[in-house]
């Protein structure tokens, strides 16, 4: 009995979810991710109510789409202007929540704030928030 206590402990241990900011996703499953992270691959992400699914098609180029709880479309990105996946490119969850979007085929930084009932995309530089610390890292890189 205590063997086997032993060797599920280790299991569990060795199976945690390490604190990573940044998000992998097999592309048939999806991944719950939290605040403070950065997806840069193709997939489907859950992240509270709302779920982000980032789609690469056979010419490397990438769509992405969120959704609410209830798979109403919240904003997608344009199917006529896609981002390349060979270029710099990330959607960030700041620590209020706020997904950011990020690419450098268009010098692009955009933001999606999701508020109960209403769902406000902002792509004027002007108006945008102060950018997080992280995704200025990141866009410096």
């Amino acid at each position: 009995m205590g063997k086997i206590t032993i060797i599920l402990m280790l299991f569990l241990i060795i199976s945690c979810d390490r604190s990573n900011s940044y998000a992998k996703n097999d592309k048939n499953l999806g991944v719950f991710v939290k605040e403070n992270t950065f997806i840069s691959s193709p997939g489907i992400y859950y992240f509270r109510d709302f779920s982000i699914v980032v789609k690469e098609f056979k010419d490397d180029t990438i769509i992405y789409g969120v959704f609410d709880y209830y798979n109403n479309l919240l904003y997608q990105r344009n199917i006529n202007v896609p981002i390349s996946n060979y270029m710099k490119w990330t959607i960030y969850i700041d620590n209020q929540g706020r997904l950011w979007f990020y690419n450098t085929d268009y010098q692009e930084t955009n933001i999606l704030v999701v508020k109960r009932d209403k769902t406000t995309f902002v792509k004027d530089l002007r108006k945008l928030p102060p950018i997080p610390d992280e995704l200025s890292k990141f866009i410096k890189e």
